[in-house]
């Protein structure tokens, strides 16, 4: 029996729900395409290392390009599911493709940032009204990560504007929405790739760009990067600053405690990851077998997706599963496990420490403008994120 689970403004009832009847359901995703879920912690760790779950791009294909057929739909996928995406392979070329890349998008080139960042959002936050409710997505969670990510790539400052609506609809699960925005997306760094090649910057496209040149990267592999890091990079990070700020607000304690004691909002970062996770399904698998899990068996040739949404919320992994606690410091699955860890977490990390710091210190009396049944969080099977937080800022 298929399960309802995407209800967007309540996912976390949902999935408790879920959790409590098993670890593992049959779905329905908003696209028509049927998927099963896996919820409880301890199988979803499993399941994000076990080799009988495939990455591989061409399987991804076919199985959810006959479910969409079936459905009567496009069977073509977006970009994002490229067969030169390390985000949809598996080893060995992957471990092979990610030591390529992280050649230049090192952990010290991120260190780096911090002045930047701290610079960004001090003018961030000096914009934003006192008196009134100020959307936080829009003036802060959103420009900041994007601000970065394209200083990172050598994005153009000017051609920026257009990124919002493509990257929102890239994480929908509309192939009406998905496929335009994946085929501008395409066409524009196609045309950002020419430009680097012919005058390279210090930026890290050109570095990519310099290592195709050298034959150690493919023009697919090239674009498939660029994709990964700007897409899935930029919008985990926004729903990290955006559901982060609306938890500590829930209860202005929690605000006002990292306002004095900003050791701990490394620590609330983690918290926050673990609460409401940027990601509610970390991106398709597919069976290349029969597996179990739960109890359950998951035939071959099924897409499968692990929830770090739900598995963050296991009470059987954590005392206290509901309640939001800044001291804790939990492990999470929010950014993956294995091989295919996150690229960019410390980059996501990074921000949303920077920008807790900031609020806290600066707007110690900030409130929440909108009761939670107002908000709304964005359409997404891969994302978890609201589409606007008001927000009071308040003085000091």
């Amino acid at each position: 029996m298929t399960v309802e689970i995407f209800d967007w403004e309540h996912a976390h009832e949902a999935a408790k729900a879920l959790r409590e009847r098993g670890s593992v359901h049959q779905v329905t995703l908003p696209g028509g395409v049927t998927a099963w879920v896996i919820g409880n912690y301890a199988d979803a760790l499993a399941a994000l290392t076990d080799e009988h779950l495939s990455k591989d791009s061409a399987g991804i294909h076919r199985i959810l390009g006959a479910q969409l057929l079936r459905a009567g739909k496009t069977p073509e996928l977006s970009r994002m599911f490229g067969s030169s995406s390390i985000l949809f392979m598996d080893n060995p070329r992957h471990d092979e493709l990610r030591r390529r890349v992280s050649k230049v998008f090192t952990l010290r080139r991120i260190q780096l940032l911090r002045p930047r960042i701290e610079r960004l959002v001090s003018e961030m936050l000096e914009a934003l009204p006192r008196d009134r409710p100020v959307d936080v997505i829009e003036h802060v969670a959103f420009p900041l990560p994007l601000v970065v990510i394209c200083e990172l790539l050598g994005v153009p400052l000017d051609e920026r504007h257009q990124f919002r609506d493509w990257t929102t609809a890239m994480m929908e699960d509309d192939p009406d929405r998905v496929l335009p925005a994946s085929r501008a997306m395409e066409d524009y760094f196609d045309k950002l790739i020419l430009g680097k090649r012919a005058s390279s910057d210090d930026g890290l496209l050109s570095a990519l760009v310099q290592l195709a040149e050298r034959g150690e990267l493919s023009a697919d592999e090239v674009m498939d990067m660029v994709f990964l890091l700007f897409v899935a990079g930029h919008e985990t990070s926004t729903n990290l600053i955006g559901n982060g700020v609306h938890h500590l607000l829930a209860d202005p304690r929690r605000w006002r405690l990292l306002g004095h004691r900003p050791e701990l909002v490394a620590g609330a970062v983690e918290e926050i990851l673990r609460f409401d996770s940027p990601v509610r399904m970390a991106p398709y698998r597919w069976t290349r077998e029969s597996v179990q899990y739960g109890g359950v068996v998951i035939p071959a040739d099924e897409i499968v997706l692990v929830s770090p949404l739900s598995a963050g919320r296991d009470p059987h992994q954590y005392p206290e599963a509901d309640n939001f606690d800044v001291r804790r410091n939990a492990t999470h699955l929010s950014f993956g496990h294995g091989i295919h860890y996150c690229l960019g977490a410390p980059l996501a990390r990074l921000e949303a420490e920077v920008v807790f710091t900031a609020l806290t210190r600066d707007f110690p009396n900030a409130r929440l403008a909108a009761e939670a049944d107002q908000l709304r969080h964005n359409p997404s099977v891969i994302m978890n994120g609201f589409s606007a937080l008001p927000v009071i800022p308040g003085g000091r």
